[in-house]
């Protein structure tokens, strides 16, 4: 439904409704923040590297494609934007090191899971989770989390739809290796899970 609302939204400011902009701002800020802060902890930073997007799109409106999944421009937008600023600040710094400081943090919403053990199950996966390479965690937390398509993903990391599948198909695998006997696609969904019940 939200995918439905953000596509019905761009269309309408793309063709000049002011009022759809600022609904779009509202549907998708929150999550655009918190995608914002996987990437660098400087809260001012994102805040300003998400004014800058919505500036932007908003001045180049009659250029943007109306055709796109809106989330998965404005993340890419948001991404491509926090590495341009934090290559600008640390000129000497590769941007391909920042690329792979992607950080998966527990969500507020894990309380509620109220079974000691299925809390321990969680916590294992966290342990693992955070093992494994950054670009994999970036790609578990846009699929299992923002629930993007294989297509838009590959679309925003700039990889090809086969070498995205391949990157979730291994980072399951190494997972499954680390936790035996596991519903392992139901935790996935428990730990990326945004909303409480």
């Amino acid at each position: 439904m939200e995918n439905l609302q953000g596509r019905i939204l761009w269309k309408a400011f793309i063709e000049g409704n002011d009022q759809s902009f600022e609904s779009l701002y509202e549907l998708y800020i929150a999550r655009l923040f918190a995608f914002g802060m996987k990437y660098h902890t400087d809260r001012d930073l994102i805040q300003d590297c998400l004014q800058d997007l919505f500036v932007n799109i908003y001045h180049y409106r009659s250029n943007l494609n109306p055709d796109v999944n809106p989330l998965s421009y404005l993340f890419a937008a948001l991404r491509n934007g926090i590495l341009a600023r934090l290559k600008q600040e640390k000129k000497n710094l590769d941007t391909t090191a920042l690329i792979y400081t992607f950080q998966l943090e527990w969500s507020a919403e894990m309380t509620w899971i109220k079974k000691e053990e299925d809390r321990a199950l969680i916590y294992k996966l966290q342990q693992f989770t955070q093992r494994l390479p950054a670009r994999q965690r970036e790609i578990l937390y846009l699929k299992f989390s923002e629930e993007l398509g294989y297509e838009a993903i590959a679309e925003m990391l700039n990889i090809t739809v086969p070498t995205c599948r391949t990157l979730v198909y291994r980072a399951i695998k190494q997972l499954r290796e680390q936790i035996e006997n596991l519903p392992l696609v139901h935790l996935l969904c428990l730990f990326f899970k945004r909303h409480s019940l």
